[in-house]
């Protein structure tokens, strides 16, 4: 009977130890047939991310933020997608510098107080870009400034630096355990700002460049963003090189571009896997020229996969209403400019959709906001 019932006790440890083995005692560690060990508790990270244009804050507008670094984020509702999302990019149109010379004598040349770079960590932006005709006006040793101050601070960049090796550099970021690359091209005169191996410069957008520098950016990351400064001033139709270098991006790995320059909105291209909006136009912009009032903010959802989810929102920028607070615009408004950008984005078949005051992108696969 002892026997018996020692024999009876050791099948029943038996069946428990292979229970455990088996992974039945814990769901944590159940697998499919044939795959790897994978926890049921897990699940897929993903990131909001905000692009915008063009960034000139001095003439008027220094005094003004050297006072309060963060006196253009009043209106609530800008306010609120950039203090919500995980990653803001935009593009630094003129050097934080108060050294170097005219490096090339053009119509308008640009530079900011250092001081003003409390402005853009006041608006969360965690990269900016370099590439562009105005982050050279003072020569290397403005743009040498703007990189240290641009590190002191915490905010990555692309598109710029001593030489051309440099400033074809993607920045890597990483939120929530994705690994972001970002590049940054300038596709725009004169061509003296342009970096070569021996020069301090901007990254030009060249083909095989452009290919190259993607085609490695995605090896490194998981998510990979492309910025240009490119097209014409006040030009809302993209170029056709414009839509060869976005399409070249998405073909070699990247998941977003979006450009600036023409101080205007152009619209956006769904292109495969990919969303390429050609032109954001301005957003903090220290200029009153009445012929520039609108914008655009693209907000993107991202996961390990790629681009879940695309908005448009639509912005005043007109100085002489807002006076460099970019405004949400809503209702008329909103409708008004979304129309103009649903026709421009059906011309590059796209289709983009209002909802209330913002403008969805539809992505493959039925991808869109709820």
């Amino acid at each position: 009977m002892k026997r018996d019932s020692f024999i009876l006790l050791l099948l029943l440890i038996l069946f428990f130890i292979a229970g455990v083995v088996a992974g039945d005692s814990n769901p944590a560690f159940a697998t499919e047939a044939g795959g790897e060990q994978e926890s049921l508790e897990t699940t897929e990270e993903e990131i909001t991310v905000v692009m915008v244009g063009d960034l000139y804050l001095s003439s008027w507008l220094e005094p003004l933020l050297l006072k309060n670094p963060a006196y253009p984020y009043a209106d609530p509702g800008v306010r609120e997608l950039l203090d919500q999302a995980d990653l803001v990019l935009g593009n630094l149109e003129a050097p934080l510098s108060q050294r170097g010379k005219v490096y090339v004598e053009k119509k308008f040349t640009f530079r900011c107080h250092p001081g003003v770079v409390a402005t853009l960590t006041a608006g969360g932006f965690d990269f900016v870009s370099l590439a562009n005709n105005h982050i050279m006006d003072y020569g290397p040793e403005a743009l040498e400034d703007t990189m240290a101050i641009l590190r002191e601070h915490g905010i990555a960049y692309a598109g710029a630096g001593r030489n051309l090796k440099e400033a074809r550099k993607p920045a890597l970021l990483e939120r929530k355990g994705l690994r972001i690359a970002v590049l940054a091209y300038n596709n725009t005169f004169p061509l003296e700002f342009y970096a070569t191996p021996g020069r301090p410069g901007t990254a030009r957008g060249v083909w095989e460049q452009i290919q190259e520098d993607v085609q490695k950016a995605a090896g490194l990351a998981d998510l990979v963003i492309v910025s240009f400064h490119w097209s014409g001033e006040r030009v809302k139709e993209p170029r056709d090189y414009q839509r060869s270098f976005g399409q070249l991006c998405i073909d070699a790995g990247a998941h977003v571009v979006f450009g600036h320059h023409p101080h205007v909105h152009q619209g956006v291209e769904v292109y495969k896997h990919g969303l390429i909006a050609y032109s954001l136009g301005n957003f903090i912009f220290a200029s009153y020229a009445r012929n520039t009032r609108d914008s655009i903010i693209l907000k993107v959802r991202m996961d390990r996969k790629g681009l879940q989810q695309a908005e448009i929102y639509p912005i005043n920028i007109n100085n002489n209403e807002v006076a460099f607070q970019p405004r949400l615009f809503k209702d008329e408004e909103a409708h008004r400019l979304l129309r103009e950008i649903q026709d421009l984005s059906a011309a590059l078949n796209t289709r983009v959709e209002i909802k209330g005051d913002v403008g969805v992108i539809l992505l493959p696969g039925g991808g869109r906001s709820e």
